[in-house]
This record gives C-alpha cells, structure tokens and sequence, in this order.
C-alpha cells in the first residue's frame, strides 16, 4: 500500500485510531498510481493499461481543529479514481470524529477494525494483487457504511477498537456489522485480533443470514525484514448480489516477509493457503504474491509485482487476482509493472 515513507504515515494512523490527524486546517493529499499489466485466465492472456497497482489512486481532503484540553475534530473524505481513463470518483472513505485522551471516537464511511488489524500483516499493504484482500478478505468487508468506531487509548502497548453500523436503514438488519478489535505494539513487534459479525440478506428471499469471521495477525521486525502472519477463519452466509450466494465455513493461512533492502530497494513476498469446509460454491486455493519497489524519491516509485492463485476444485466462485477486472473469467494470475506518485 505504501512505501516506506508512506508506511510511517499509516502505521502512525493505526496507532492513533486509524486515522492520519492532519496539523489544523486542510490537507489536500493523494495518490496517483498507473501500471502496465498482463492478466491470465487458464484459457487466455489480455495486455493493458491500470490504475491502482501499489495502492488505489486517490484524492483524499483531510483535517483538524485543536479543540484545547487536548481534545480534536477531525475529518477525511477520500475519492477513488481511475487514473488511467479518469473515470470516478468513488467514495472511499468520509467521516468526522473527536479525539482525546479518552480515546477516538468517528462516524461515516470507515475502514474495519479488522482491516487495520490484519491489513498491517499484509506484505503488500493491500496492493490490487494482495492476496490477503482477494483470497483472506474476499467476501467479508473491509470498510463500512453508516459506521461508528472507538479506539481505546493506547495504554502498555494495548489498543482496543470497536465498530458497529446502521447496515441498509430499509428497517431490517441487512448490512449490519459489528466488530471488536485489539492490537498490542511494542518496538518490532505486533499482535492483533479481530472479530468480525455481518447480518446480510438472502438474495433470494428476506431472511438475514449472518456471518462470522475472525482475525489472528502477528509481525515481528528483525533489523530491515519483517515477516508476518495472519490465521482467520470464517462461518455463515455470504452474497455478492444480485446472483451468488453460498454459506460455508472454512480457515485460510498467510505466512509472508517484507524487507526493506537499501533506502531505494525493497521487496515482499506472500503466501496464502484457503481449506473450506465444504467445497461446493467456494474451493481450497493457493495463492502467492512477489513484489519489488524502487523509490525514484519520497513521493515517487516504480514497482513490480507478479501473483497466482489457484483452485484446487471447479466450483462456481473464484478468487480473483484482481477485483479491477470486468472480464467474465476472473483472472488466476498477472503481471504489474508500475508507477506511483504521492502527493
């Protein structure tokens, strides 16, 4: 997702409540990301121009008022974009909060606790080929509408963050998500856990099925390489309207590294292996991502990235290489070579 100097500002948003407080007044900031690529299905190949390799480009408005007493309004709103046709935007993120020594209190459209927990165990910091995003994370969410999160302050290295939201509002529980978090930092080493509950509707009629997914990250750094690993297993009904739905239950595994070689080079390295229970709508899978980033300077990189993902079984749903894909076979492997400029 970032390069290193970029990491700091998100490993810094993490800790403070997972969101980046600007100094008082605006801050205009983004991301402008285009890459080259090759994507494969088992039957063919496609060449072509896409946005978002490293991290989605963006324009994102932030900012804070010192409220004194040590207390502060915040607020984010963050645009997605096409870079290579300019097609958008799309809401990303946009909320407000308070923050204190009582904690971090927002509402709006946010990222989970769980994104934070596992995303920061994730070598390549939710590139588009992540395949803690599309095989880990591939159905459950990762950011909410009509949310409200609290962070605990930080005490002994101890976070606690917690999510609930509104879901739909159309008067059921559709959408409903609610999410309890804790995270422990101290010097190079992190732990976290996440525990996820989703009321969704049946597509194909109203019940409101639920579904439960846990989060188990840890990450040490020795020197200039951090391995991480994240355990998670998932149980209950999932949808992708308007046609796919199954309910099964299952756990997957990501063991990784990411090394920061010298100030220009760095690499990282993921593996992800998927065991559903049932092997019906969704199949044991495995999947690898290798990376390589070259900062031209502090706001600009070139990169390489290559992954796969393979099925084990036929079934119907696949996990994608990537979700920047309209093809109607989603591609199991692809090719980046890129370029990100922060702003």
């Amino acid at each position: 997702m970032r390069t290193r100097g970029i990491v700091a500002a998100v490993v810094l948003a993490a800790g403070t409540g997972g969101s980046a407080l600007a100094a008082d007044g605006l801050t205009i900031s983004g991301f402008v990301d285009i890459n080259l690529e090759r994507l494969s299905t088992p039957k063919d190949s496609t060449y072509r121009m896409s946005s978002g390799g490293l991290n989605a480009s963006r324009l994102v408005f932030s900012g804070s008022e010192d409220l004194g007493g040590g207390s502060k309004a915040f607020f984010t709103h963050e645009m997605q974009f096409s870079a290579d046709t300019g097609a958008g935007p799309q809401p990303r993120q946009s909320f407000v909060g308070l923050s204190g020594d009582w904690g971090t209190l927002s509402m709006g459209r946010q990222n989970t606790p769980s994104y934070w927990i596992a995303g920061y165990a994730d070598p390549s910091w939710s590139a588009d080929y992540s395949i803690v995003s599309n095989m880990q994370f591939f159905y459950a969410p990762y950011r909410e509408n009509n949310s409200v999160a609290y962070n605990t302050p930080r005490v002994a290295g101890l976070m606690g963050r917690f999510m609930v939201t509104a879901g739909q509002e159309d008067g059921s529980s559709n959408g409903r998500y609610v999410s309890t978090a804790v995270e422990y930092r101290n010097g190079p080493f992190f732990a976290g856990f996440a525990s996820d509950l989703k009321y969704t509707k049946n597509i194909f009629s109203s019940n409101i099925g639920t579904s439960r997914d846990n989060y188990l990250a840890l990450a040490y750094r020795f020197g200039s390489i951090e391995p991480t690993f994240i355990y998670h297993t998932y149980n209950g009904y999932y949808a992708y309207p308007p046609y796919v739905d199954f309910q099964t239950k299952g756990w997957d595994v990501q063991l990784g590294a990411r090394w920061q070689i010298t100030a220009q080079h760095r690499v990282f390295g993921s593996y992800v292996h998927k065991q559903d229970a049932n092997n019906v709508k969704l199949s044991d899978a495995d999947g690898f991502l290798v990376g390589y980033g070259y900062n031209l300077s502090k706001r600009t990189d070139l990169y390489a990235n290559y992954g796969r993902i393979n099925k084990k079984n036929n079934t119907p749903v696949s996990y994608p290489m990537t979700f920047n894909s309209s093809g109607a076979v989603a591609p199991n492997s692809g090719i980046q070579l890129g370029i990100r400029h922060a702003f």
